[in-house]
C-alpha cells in the first residue's frame, strides 16, 4: 500500500473514532466522509444491511434487498448497505454495487461501530430502526428472509419475509418496545482484535 494511502486510512480511522465518541456510531461513506446513517431527516425508518463483497449468501440476497429498497424508499425508509470488512477498498465496493445493480446508499464500518451498536454478527444481516422525533429505536435485527436454513442449505424460495415484515411494522406503528431478533445465516463478521 502506498504511503499516501496508509496516511489517508489512518486519518479516516482517527476521524471516525472522534465522531463515534462525540456523537455515537457512524461510518464512512464511499467519498471518505464520516456519515451517520441514522440521521432521520425526513425518514420514517432506516434499514442497515450488513454485508461484504465476498459473502456468497449476501450476494445471492442482493436482488431481494434491491426490490425492498425500490418498494420502500419512496415510503420514507432509507436503506444503507454497511460494508463491514475494513480491508475492502472503496473501488471494490463501487464495482460490487455496480455489478449487482445496487442503488442503496453505501457506507463502510471499518471500526465496527455500527456492528457493535446493533449487535450484528453475520452478513447479510439487517437492522431496522424506527424514527421517533430525534430518536431512533431498533425494532428488528436478523435475517432478510428464511431462504437459507443453514450455510449450504437453501430453500427453493423464502416462506418467511422477516425484513419486509419488520419494515411494514415500522411503517404501521405496530413495532413493539422490544426488538424482534431472528438468527441470520451467512458469513461471520470477524472481530477487529
Amino acid at each position: 500500500m502506498a504511503l499516501r494511502q496508509v496516511i489517508g486510512a489512518l486519518a479516516v480511522s482517527f476521524l471516525v473514532g472522534a465522531v463515534i465518541s462525540a456523537q455515537g456510531p457512524a461510518g464512512v461513506d464511499l467519498n471518505g466522509r464520516v456519515t451517520d446513517p441514522l440521521d432521520s431527516a425526513g425518514m420514517r425508518a432506516t434499514v442497515l444491511l450488513f454485508t461484504r463483497t465476498d459473502c456468497p449468501i449476501a450476494n445471492r440476497l442482493l436482488p431481494a434487498i434491491e426490490r425492498l429498497r425500490a418498494d420502500y424508499e419512496p415510503r420514507g425508509v432509507r436503506f444503507w448497505l454497511v460494508f463491514v470488512d475494513p480491508s475492502e477498498s472503496v473501488a471494490s465496493i463501487r464495482t460490487h454495487l455496480s455489478t449487482h445493480e445496487q442503488h442503496a446508499s453505501a457506507i463502510r464500518d471499518p471500526r465496527h461501530a455500527l456492528v457493535r451498536m446493533t449487535g450484528a454478527t453475520r452478513t447479510p444481516e439487517a437492522a431496522v430502526f424506527v424514527h421517533e422525533g430525534p430518536r431512533s429505536r431498533l425494532i428488528y435485527r436478523g435475517r432478510i428472509d428464511n431462504r437459507y436454513a443453514d450455510v449450504g442449505r437453501a430453500r427453493p424460495k423464502a416462506t418467511s419475509h422477516d425484513l419486509q415484515n419488520a419494515i411494514d411494522s415500522a411503517l404501521s406503528g405496530g413495532a413493539t418496545a422490544t426488538p424482534r431478533i431472528t438468527q441470520p445465516v451467512g458469513c461471520i463478521i470477524a472481530d477487529l482484535e
